[in-house]
C-alpha cells in the first residue's frame, strides 16, 4: 500500500511540474509608419492551435494588452489587417511577468494573391461590455452601406417601418472610431458609410457623459454602435457621385463624400430625387411648440397651423454636413441638415366601430405640403487636465412649411348617412427652436467622488396663419315618438326622416408662441468603498410661453375679414416649474454584477393665465415620489441578466388641462379637462442575452411589462341632439371628445432572437419572435370599454456569407392580430363582447450576383398577404424591383444600371390599426411602375488602392474565381479611441 501511495504521489507531482507556471504577457502595439496605437489588434496565444480562439485578446484603445496564459509552449501572434504579423516564441522557464515592450506593426506591401490565413478569429469577441462584431467575417455586395453590413449581424432585425433594430432595441446613436457621427440622425449614419471601409462594429449599451466620467452608473442606456474603419481609411477621402434619369420625369442625384485625417474627419452629403427617397429623419415642425424641454409637456399645439408631408409622392432636397475634430485638449463635433420636401398625398381613412350603432366613418383627404428645415448642432469637449472636463453643446432649429388640404368626412349609422363635412385648409407655419448646454465636471482628489453643475437655456417661437371654409351637414329632423320615454342612438338614427342641414364656417388665423426655458442641474458622488457609491443631485427647471391665436370670421366672395371670433380665439401664457431631487446608489462587484438603486421626489407647478376671451387663472401642482432599481449580473464574458424597475410619471399637457373648444372640425369638437390627475406608471424590465463567438450563435430575450394608474384616455360622446359646449352649438351628430383620467391600462412585451451559423449554405439565419399586449381603457357615450389587443409574430431570416460574388437576403414575417372589446350594455347591464382578427405574412428577398467580369444583377421582392374580420383586411399583393449593371474603369469604381421598380405595377400604401372602440384601414397614394438608368462613380485615396478600396475585386464568375482576399485575423476596433 505504502508503494502504491508513493507512486500516486510522483505521478501528482509530475503533473504539477508539467503545467506550467502563469505568465503575464503585456506590450503595446502600434503602427511602424506613423508609431500611432492600433487598438483592436489581435494577441493570439499559439494561434496555430485549433482553439485558437480561446486565447485570443484585443489590444485596448490605447494599443495596450496584458495576456496571463498557462501554457506551457507560448508561441505569440500579433495580428492586425493591412499590417505584417508580429510572431514571438516564450522561453519556457519563463514566470511571472514578460514584458513584450512596443510591439512596431510594419504596413503590408499591396498583394496580388490570395495571402495564407495563419488563424482565424471569431465572427464576435466580447470585450468588456462591448460585443464586437467582425465585419470581415460577413459578406456583403459591393455596394452595401453600414447599415447592410450590421443587418446581416446575429441579433439584428428590422421593425415594422423599415429602422434598425439590435436585440429589439432601437439604434440612437452612432459613433465612427469613437467619434459621434450625424448625432441627430443615427439611420443617416448607417446609410452614409459604406461597408468597405468598416473593420469591425462595436454594440454596446452607451452611458451618459456624467456617468462615464464619475463612474456612477445611473442606469441609463442607449443601444449604441462603434464602427470602427479600417487601417488607411482615417487619413483618406471617399465617396461616391451619382444621377439617374427615368420614365415618367423620375430622377435621383447625389453625392457623398468622407474627407478623413487623424485629427479632423468631414462628411458632406447632398442629393436631390422624386422617388420618395427622403434622406435624413424629418423631424415634425411643431415639435418645439407641443412640448418644451422643461418636460412636463405642457407646450402650444400648433397642429392646425401645420400641413403634413409624410407619405404620398414626394420630391426631396437634402443636403448635410458633419464635422470631428480632435485637437490636444479640445474635442469638437457637430452637423447641419437641410431638408426641402414638397409631397402630393392622398390619403382615405375608415373606422368601422364596434360600439351601439355600427357607426362608421370616412375621410377623404388630398394634400398639397411644402416643408423647409434646417438644423444644427455642436458639441465642444474641453479637458484642461485630468481632474476637469466642460462640455458645450448648442443646438439650433429651424423651419417652414406651408401647404392646401381639402378633406370630405362622413358618418354612417346603420348603413344610414348620418352626417357630413367638406373642409378645405391653407396653412402657413415658421419657427425656429434654440438651446444651449453647459456643463462642468470635476474629479477630486479621493477616487470616485465628484461633481457635476450644468444648466441649460433655450428660446423658440411659432408664428404662421391659416385659412378654412367648411361645409358641413348633420340629420335635420326625426320622427320621435310621443312615449316621452329617451331615445337612444339606434333609435334616433333609425327613425331620421329628415335631411341634412348645412351650415358654413370661413374663418382666418394668426398664431404666435414666443417662449423660452432655463434649467439647472448638481450632482455630488461619493464613495462609500472601493465597490460602492452614493449619488446626490437637485434639479429645477422654468418654462414660460405666451401664446396668441386670433381667429377671424371671413367673407371668401368679398374677401373680407368680418370680426374676431371668441370660441376659436384665446390670448393667454404659461409658465411651469420643475423641481426634483434624488439620492441614488450603485454598486460593483468585480464586473459580474452591478446594482443601481434610487429614489426621486418630483415637484410641478403649471400656471395658466388666460387674458381673452375671458379673464381666467388657474394653477395646476402635481408631485411624486419615483423609485427605481437595476440589476445586472454577468456570470460569463458571453452571458449577462438585466432586470430593471421603475415608476414614472406623466403631467397632462395645458391642452389636455384648457378648458377651450377645438372646432377646426366641425364635426369633431375638442375641449380639454381641468381635473386631469398625473398618471403614473410602473415598469419592470428583463434582459437576457447568451452568445457563443466560437459556434457563431447568439440568445437574446427581452421583456417587460406595465401598468398605468389614471391613465389619461380620451372620452367621446356622438350627440343625439344639438348642445351647447362653452356657449357654442356643437350639431347633433358631431363627435365631442375630451381627455379622461381611467385605470386598467396594461402593456406588455416579449421579444426574442436566436442566431446561428448554418455552415453547409455559408449563411447565417436569425429565429425572432414577438408577443406584445395591451388593456387599453376608453370611454364613449359615458360608456366605458376595455380592448385586449394581442400580437404575435414571427421574424425569419437568412442571410448569406458565401462571398461578395453572390449576396442574398430571404426574410419571413407571419403575425397574428386579435383585439377583444367589452362594453356594459345599458339595457341588460351585461357585459357584451366584440371581435377582430388580423392576419398578414410578408415573404421578402434580396439577391446580387456578379455573373462575368462587371457585369452584375441585382433584385429585391416582397409579397404581402393579409385577411381577417374586415374585407378591407384582404390584401394581396408583390412588389418586384430588379436591374442590371455593369462596373468598369481600372478598378471597378464606375458603374451603370438599368433598374425596374415596381415591375409587376402592384405598389400600395395600406396599413391597419385596431384601437378600443373602432379598427382603422388606411390607404394612401405611391409610387407606380418606372425604369431609370443610372451612372455611379466611387473615388477612394488610401494608399495601396486596389479593386477593393471600391469593395469591387475581380469577379470572374459566380461559380469561380479567387474569394475575398485574405489576410491577418480580421477584426478589431481600428485605431482611436472608442466610446468612453
Amino acid at each position: 500500500m505504502k508503494r502504491v501511495l508513493g507512486t500516486l504521489a510522483l505521478l501528482l507531482m509530475l503533473t504539477a511540474a508539467a503545467q506550467a507556471a502563469p505568465v503575464t504577457l503585456k506590450g503595446k502595439v502600434v503602427g511602424a509608419d506613423d508609431s500611432q496605437p492600433i487598438a483592436g489588434a489581435y494577441v493570439i496565444i499559439n494561434a496555430s492551435e485549433p482553439d485558437a480562439a480561446k486565447r485570443t485578446n484585443l489590444t485596448d484603445a490605447d494599443g495596450a494588452f496584458s495576456v496571463v496564459s498557462r501554457e506551457k509552449n507560448i508561441n505569440v501572434t500579433v495580428s492586425f489587417i493591412g499590417y505584417k504579423n508580429y510572431y514571438k516564441a516564450i522561453e519556457p522557464s519563463s514566470a511571472g511577468t514578460v514584458d513584450l515592450g512596443t510591439i512596431r506593426l510594419s504596413p503590408e506591401a499591396q498583394v496580388t494573391q490570395e495571402v495564407q490565413v495563419t488563424a482565424k478569429a471569431p465572427m464576435a469577441t466580447m470585450k468588456g461590455d462591448t460585443l464586437q462584431y467582425n465585419a470581415a467575417a460577413f459578406k456583403t455586395n459591393p455596394d452595401a452601406s453600414s447599415e447592410d453590413l450590421l443587418k446581416k449581424m446575429p441579433g439584428v432585425t428590422t421593425d415594422d417601418n423599415g429602422a434598425v433594430e439590435v436585440h429589439g432595441q432601437t439604434v440612437g446613436k452612432v459613433y465612427v472610431d469613437g467619434k459621434e457621427y450625424f448625432a441627430d440622425d443615427p439611420a443617416v449614419a448607417l446609410k452614409t458609410l459604406p461597408a468597405d471601409v468598416v473593420e469591425s462594429m462595436q454594440i454596446f449599451d452607451d452611458k451618459s457623459d456624467e456617468s462615464k466620467f464619475s463612474g456612477f452608473d445611473d442606469g441609463d442606456r442607449i443601444k449604441a454602435i462603434n464602427i470602427v474603419t479600417k487601417s488607411g481609411v482615417s487619413t483618406s477621402t471617399f465617396g461616391k457621385i451619382y444621377a439617374g434619369y427615368g420614365t415618367d420625369d423620375r430622377y435621383s442625384v447625389g453625392a457623398a463624400a468622407n474627407i478623413f485625417n487623424t485629427d479632423q474627419r468631414w462628411t458632406i452629403l447632398a442629393s436631390r430625387n422624386n422617388v420618395n427617397n427622403q434622406g435624413f429623419t424629418l423631424n415634425d415642425i411643431a415639435s418645439s411648440m407641443t412640448g418644451r424641454r422643461g418636460g412636463m409637456g405642457g407646450g402650444i399645439d400648433a397642429s392646425q397651423f401645420t400641413t403634413s408631408v409624410r407619405g404620398g409622392i414626394q420630391t426631396t432636397t437634402m443636403a448635410g454636413l458633419n464635422y470631428q475634430g480632435e485637437f490636444k485638449k479640445v474635442k469638437i463635433g457637430g452637423s447641419y441638415f437641410f431638408n426641402n420636401v414638397n409631397a402630393d398625398i392622398w390619403r382615405a381613412i375608415g373606422q368601422h366601430y364596434t360600439t351601439e350603432g355600427n357607426r362608421e366613418y370616412y375621410d377623404t383627404t388630398a394634400t398639397q405640403g411644402y416643408n423647409y428645415q434646417h438644423r444644427a448642432n455642436l458639441r465642444i469637449e474641453w479637458n484642461p487636465n485630468e481632474t476637469n472636463r466642460i462640455f458645450f453643446m448648442p443646438r439650433v432649429t429651424y423651419a417652414t412649411n406651408h401647404g392646401d388640404r381639402a378633406n370630405m368626412t362622413t358618418t354612417w349609422m346603420n348603413a344610414a348617412l348620418n352626417n357630413t363635412a367638406v373642409n378645405r385648409y391653407t396653412t402657413k407655419l415658421g419657427t425656429y427652436d434654440a438651446s444651449a448646454n453647459l456643463w462642468w465636471m470635476h474629479r477630486f482628489g479621493k477616487a470616485g467622488r465628484t461633481l457635476s453643475v450644468g444648466g441649460s437655456v433655450g428660446g423658440s417661437n411659432g408664428w404662421g396663419d391659416r385659412t378654412q371654409q367648411s361645409r358641413y351637414g348633420s340629420l335635420a329632423e326625426t320622427a320621435g315618438d310621443d312615449s316621452g320615454s329617451e331615445t337612444s342612438l339606434v333609435d334616433l338614427y333609425t327613425k331620421a326622416t329628415g335631411d341634412l342641414s348645412y351650415s358654413t364656417l370661413n374663418q382666418i388665423g394668426t398664431l404666435g408662441t414666443p417662449g423660452f426655458d432655463v434649467s439647472g442641474r448638481v450632482s455630488y458622488a461619493e464613495p462609500l468603498s472601493r465597490s460602492s457609491r452614493l449619488q446626490f443631485s437637485y434639479r429645477i427647471s422654468y418654462d414660460k410661453t405666451d401664446s396668441r391665436i386670433l381667429s377671424y370670421d371671413w367673407d371668401p366672395l368679398l374677401n373680407k375679414i368680418l370680426e374676431l371670433d371668441p370660441v376659436t380665439s384665446n390670448l393667454f401664457n404659461r409658465n411651469q416649474t420643475r423641481q426634483s431631487a434624488s439620492v441614488g446608489y450603485n454598486w460593483v462587484k468585480k464586473d459580474k454584477m452591478t446594482l443601481n438603486a434610487s429614489i426621486r421626489y418630483q415637484y410641478s407647478t403649471l400656471n395658466d393665465d388666460e387674458t381673452y376671451p375671458r379673464t381666467m387663472e388657474n394653477r395646476y401642482n402635481f408631485d411624486a415620489w419615483l423609485p427605481r432599481l437595476r440589476f445586472e449580473w454577468k456570470p460569463t464574458k458571453m452571458q449577462s441578466l438585466n432586470v430593471e424597475y421603475r415608476r414614472s410619471t406623466s403631467t397632462p399637457s395645458v391642452n389636455q388641462l384648457q378648458d377651450v373648444l377645438d372646432i377646426s372640425n366641425p364635426l369633431q369638437v375638442y375641449y380639454g379637462n381641468p381635473n386631469l390627475k398625473q398618471s403614473y406608471t410602473d415598469r419592470l424590465q428583463l434582459m437576457y442575452n447568451i452568445a457563443n463567438p466560437e459556434k457563431s450563435t447568439n440568445f437574446h430575450l427581452f421583456a417587460f411589462a406595465m401598468l398605468t394608474q389614471d391613465y389619461i384616455a380620451t372620452h367621446r360622446r356622438f350627440l343625439t341632439e344639438d348642445e351647447e359646449i362653452k356657449g357654442t352649438t356643437i350639431v347633433k351628430g358631431a363627435q365631442v371628445s375630451s381627455p379622461v383620467n381611467l385605470n386598467g391600462y396594461v402593456s406588455a412585451n416579449l421579444f426574442g432572437i436566436y442566431s446561428f451559423r448554418i455552415n453547409p449554405l455559408r449563411s447565417n439565419m436569425n429565429i425572432g419572435f414577438r408577443y406584445q399586449f395591451g388593456r387599453t381603457p376608453s370611454m364613449e357615450d359615458n360608456t366605458r370599454y376595455t380592448s385586449h389587443s394581442n400580437r404575435m409574430g414571427l421574424n425569419l431570416s437568412l442571410t448569406s456569407n458565401i462571398s461578395e460574388n453572390v449576396d442574398f437576403t430571404v426574410a419571413y414575417r407571419p403575425s397574428l392580430n386579435f383585439t377583444t372589446s367589452q362594453e356594459k350594455d345599458k339595457t341588460t347591464q351585461q357585459m357584451n363582447r366584440t371581435f377582430d382578427r388580423y392576419v398578414g405574412s410578408d415573404l421578402a428577398g434580396f439577391l446580387n450576383i456578379f455573373l462575368w467580369k462587371g457585369l452584375f444583377i441585382n433584385a429585391d421582392a416582397t409579397w404581402r398577404n393579409s385577411f381577417g374580420t374586415q374585407a378591407s383586411y384582404s390584401q394581396h399583393y408583390a412588389l418586384l424591383n430588379a436591374g442590371i449593371g455593369y462596373k468598369f474603369l481600372k478598378y471597378k469604381q464606375a458603374e451603370v444600371r438599368i433598374s425596374g421598380y415596381d415591375l409587376l405595377n402592384q405598389n400600395r400604401s395600406f396599413w391597419q390599426t385596431t384601437n378600443n372602440t373602432y379598427t382603422q384601414t388606411t390607404l394612401s397614394n405611391v409610387l407606380k411602375r418606372y425604369f431609370m438608368i443610372s451612372l455611379t462613380y466611387k473615388f477612394d485615396t488610401r494608399k495601396g488602392r486596389s479593386e477593393s478600396n471600391y469593395g469591387s475585386e475581380d469577379r470572374s464568375s459566380v461559380f469561380g474565381g479567387r474569394g475575398p482576399r485574405g489576410g491577418a485575423p480580421v477584426g478589431g476596433p481600428g485605431r482611436g479611441p472608442g466610446p468612453r
